[in-house]
C-alpha cells in the first residue's frame, strides 16, 4: 500500500508538471478580458467620470456605458459627454470572442442653432480592445472615415493603433487597488484632399480588471498634451443632476 501510494503521488506529480508545461509552451498568449469594462455590472447604465491629471483646473469628462444582451449577441454602448454635459460621441461595440469591435460610432457637432447634431461614420477597421493579446508585436488596429457637414467633398478620417504593453502600476479608486494592463495608442487624422495636413498623436490607456478604461494620456506634438485618470463612477440621475444645475 505504501509503495502504491507514493507511485500515485510520483504520478500525480509528473501529470501536474506537465499540464504546467502545457501552459508555458503554448502559443503565449494571454487572457486580458477581465480588464475590459465589467459587462454584468453595466446593464442598468454607470458614468464614468474622468478628470485631469497634474494640473490643478479641472475639465470632467463623462462617459456612459451601459451592456446590452441582444439575439445577435451581446452588445455595449458608449456615451461621452463633455465638461459642458453636450454629447460628442455615440458608440456601440459588439463583443465577440476575441476582443471588442465597434459597430456604429457616431459624432455629435454643434449646428448653426447650437444644437448638437450626430455625424455619421463609416468605421473602416472595428477592433477596440483585444481579449487576447502576446506581445508587444501586436497591433490592434481601429479606423473610421466620415464627410464633415460643412464640407461634404472632404472626408475626414481617424487612425488608431493599439500595442499592447504589458501590465501597469496597480490603480488605486475609491480605497481598493486593481490590476492593471496598458497599451501604446497611436493615432493620425487627416484629411483625405491633396495637400491637406495630417496630425499624429501618441499616448497610453490603462485597463484595471473589474473595472475597464481608468486612464488614458494622449500628446500632439510638444505642445498639446493631456492626461486623465478615472476619478468617480455615478448613475445617470446623478449626471442629470449636475447638467441641470450647470
Amino acid at each position: 500500500m505504501a509503495n502504491t501510494g507514493y507511485a500515485f503521488r510520483w504520478a500525480l506529480c509528473i501529470f501536474t508538471a506537465l499540464l504546467l508545461l502545457g501552459a508555458c509552451s503554448g502559443d503565449g498568449q494571454r487572457d486580458i478580458r477581465e480588464y475590459y469594462f465589467p459587462l454584468s455590472a453595466l446593464r442598468g447604465g454607470v458614468v464614468y467620470e474622468y478628470d485631469l491629471v497634474g494640473i490643478d483646473s479641472s475639465a470632467p469628462e463623462y462617459w456612459y456605458y451601459r451592456s446590452f444582451l441582444r439575439d445577435s449577441g451581446q452588445f455595449l454602448v458608449g456615451t461621452f459627454y463633455n465638461s459642458r454635459f453636450e454629447i460628442g460621441q455615440i458608440v456601440r461595440e459588439k463583443i465577440v470572442r476575441n476582443g471588442a469591435q465597434a459597430r456604429e460610432y457616431h459624432l455629435y457637432q454643434p449646428d448653426t442653432a447650437g444644437q448638437q447634431t450626430p455625424i455619421p461614420t463609416r468605421i473602416a477597421s472595428p477592433d477596440v480592445f483585444p481579449f487576447e493579446v502576446k506581445d508587444s508585436n501586436s497591433i490592434y488596429l481601429f479606423s473610421l472615415d466620415f464627410h464633415p457637414p460643412e464640407d461634404a467633398d472632404a472626408t475626414i478620417y481617424v487612425i488608431r493603433n493599439r500595442q499592447f504593453m504589458g501590465d501597469a502600476r496597480p490603480f488605486e479608486f475609491q480605497g481598493e487597488t486593481y490590476p492593471c494592463v496598458r497599451f501604446r495608442v497611436r493615432e493620425a487624422i487627416g484629411n483625405k484632399k491633396d495637400g491637406a495636413a495630417e496630425v499624429e498623436g501618441i499616448g497610453e490607456e490603462w485597463y484595471a480588471r473589474g473595472l475597464g478604461l481608468v486612464y488614458f494620456s494622449k500628446s500632439y506634438g510638444s505642445d498639446f498634451r493631456f492626461a486623465y485618470r478615472l476619478v468617480d463612477t455615478i448613475g445617470m440621475p446623478e449626471l442629470e443632476r449636475r447638467a441641470a444645475a450647470r
